[in-house]
């Protein structure tokens, strides 16, 4: 195999605790797991991230599943099992849209809004916890700089996943494993 690649594949992988997705999802674990240890600590049973986030999402007047699946970035099918699995522990209600009979309106439950009181301070906690880590100015800069580049990546209209995956395998300095290199003796 070819030694250069080799090469640039050991540097690869000796700095993989420094890819930026792997610290984004580790950082996702951790604000996970002290948020769930924050609510089992104050009473939740059966309460995961991915209900607050679908709590998040209904207007305070309603929504249905389709516009709740599409603001959280979730399949249709995967925000009705949430909206069931809330409504089950009593956090919302669901009735027909009056306007489209093939619909359904989610609303929030008295206990729906409290689980959001309860998510904000939730949420408060686990930034005290990172802010004793990296200060109050750290955090904030941490935030603008992920706030800009989700507003960036949404806004963006022109946004093509293909052409920009082309543009990188044709770069120069970009680590390409074409088929062949597989194929040639050392």
């Amino acid at each position: 195999m070819n030694e250069d690649i080799l090469s640039e594949v050991a540097v690869f992988k000796a700095t993989k605790g420094r890819l930026f997705g792997k610290l984004l999802s580790k950082t996702y674990r951790f604000m996970s797991e002290i948020a769930s240890e924050y609510l089992e600590g104050i009473g939740y049973k059966n309460f995961r991230i991915g209900h607050a986030v679908a709590l998040l999402h209904i207007d305070l007047e309603g929504t249905n599943i389709n516009n709740l699946s599409s603001r959280a970035c979730v399949t249709k099918q995967a925000m009705s099992k949430l909206i069931k699995e809330l409504q089950t522990e009593g956090y919302v209600t669901v009735e027909k849209d009056h306007t489209d009979a093939r619909a359904l309106i989610v609303r929030h439950s008295p206990k729906g809004i409290q689980a959001l009181v309860d998510w904000k301070r939730c949420m408060e906690y686990v930034n005290e916890k990172f802010k004793e880590i990296l200060g109050t100015n750290k955090l904030e800069m941490l935030r603008d700089i992920l706030y800009e580049l989700v507003d960036h990546y949404e806004a963006s209209t022109q946004y093509n996943k293909t052409n920009d995956l082309k543009h990188a395998l044709l770069r120069k300095d970009s680590l390409v494993l074409t088929p062949d290199i597989f194929h040639k003796k050392r």
